[in-house]
């Protein structure tokens, strides 16, 4: 039997190890060994691997609810010379099956190593199993890890808006800014347990959509005027009218391997505007990395479909297929040739953003809500 290594890349999620079990579950009979590449492409080019098949039924059920990656990541964009060296190296290990467990960055390292396969003749099955909490792989239903997410920031921002409330005369504006990249799902998810117009978030403001500095600040106005305290939710990479992104970094290392640029805070620019314009205190938070490493708020669905995500790969590897990643769809699973996922993005519809741009539809809401699962918070509200 052939032999199976699991690469774990980009960034993490809540669920991303219940895929990886779920891999080496289905996988013990189909396989001989499975192996594990440490921090990614960096584990391929080192031989760094671990011998998952040898781990307990216990531990295997520990790692699979732990979050964060097992196995460690990176994000390295392979080129056509460097995907060769790496299908050598495997050919090396007698690696006949690759898994690899990532978003649309990893569905490009996938495509091209697939590729390189093919043209230097070795036998290599190459499969992707979807991951990430920004929701923007086309053609899925939803990610594996942005159900999670968006329950984590559904919940957090509820939570802020009671502290807002209760410290309006000293904190009245609160501006939580939150991950999600060039898509506006996380910005979105934020706003689905919103039950009253006079409950958080009062304005989204997702990248889909150019902020306009004015309309902003007079929309935190009137907002301020009605209820007396203002919850924004802003993603990290909107940009204003002219194109450009309200916090671009322009010092240090400015962009990631992939030339996905970082971004500094717009939550702070934009908190500092609404002060020196409005003359009211505002705050800023940033969740960062925590809202994707927390299982506090982990969906379980989220973690049943990546488990089961991990699964159908091997299904997929048993078919003799390659070249594909695993598609979730609304009512069970199928595959998708890579060349559909790698590096594009899926945004958020515009019938799930609101006419005038400040919040999400009904349509957005209960997508959001059949996601994030039951047992939510219901919190009192003082009108």
């Amino acid at each position: 039997m052939k032999n199976a290594l699991i690469v774990q890349s980009g960034g993490m999620t809540p669920v991303i190890n219940a895929s990886l079990i779920g891999i080496v579950n289905a996988g013990e009979k189909a396989f001989d060994q499975i192996y594990g590449a440490k921090y990614s492409i960096h584990g391929l080019f080192l031989f760094d691997f671990v011998e998952l098949s040898s781990f307990s039924k216990e531990y295997r059920e520990r790692i699979a609810r732990t979050p964060s990656g097992f196995l460690g990541s990176s994000r390295i964009k392979l080129s056509e010379d460097k995907s060769k060296e790496v299908v050598e190296l495997l050919r090396q290990e007698n690696i006949g099956c690759l898994f690899l467990i990532g978003g649309n960055d990893t569905a490009y390292n996938a495509k091209v190593l697939s590729e390189a396969s093919r043209e230097m003749r070795y036998d290599l099955q190459v499969i992707g199993i979807p991951k990430t909490i920004d929701n923007d792989l086309p053609h899925m239903y939803f990610c594996p890890g942005y159900p999670s997410v968006a329950r984590y920031v559904a919940i957090c921002v509820q939570e802020a808006g009671l502290d807002t409330r209760a410290m309006r005369h000293s904190d009245p504006v609160k501006i939580i800014e939150v991950m999600g990249r060039n898509a506006g799902w996380i910005v979105a998810a934020s706003g689905g347990l919103k039950e009253k117009a006079s409950q958080p978030p009062h304005l989204l403001c997702p990248p889909e959509r150019l902020i306009d500095y004015d309309w902003f600040i007079e929309r935190v106005r009137r907002i301020y005027e009605e209820f007396g305290f203002v919850v924004v939710v802003v993603s990290e990479t909107v940009k204003d009218t002219t194109g450009r992104r309200v916090a671009e970094k322009q010092k240090g290392i400015v962009a990631d391997q992939f030339g996905h640029g970082y971004v500094e805070s717009a939550s702070q620019v934009l908190a500092n505007m609404v002060e020196e314009r409005l003359n009211i205190r505002a705050r800023w938070e940033r969740p960062g990395s925590f809202q994707r490493m927390s299982v506090c708020h982990r969906s379980e669905l989220d973690f049943d479909v990546a488990y089961d995500a991990g699964m159908y790969a091997v299904d997929l590897a048993k078919r003799g297929l390659s070249g594909v990643e695993v598609q979730i769809k609304k009512d069970g699973f199928s595959y998708i040739e890579l060349d559909e996922i790698a590096l594009n993005e899926r945004h958020l519809p515009k019938d799930f953003i609101s006419e005038d741009g400040s919040g999400i539809t009904q349509k957005c809401r209960d997508y959001i809500v059949g996601l994030i699962g039951d047992d939510l918070p219901d919190y009192s509200w003082l009108y």
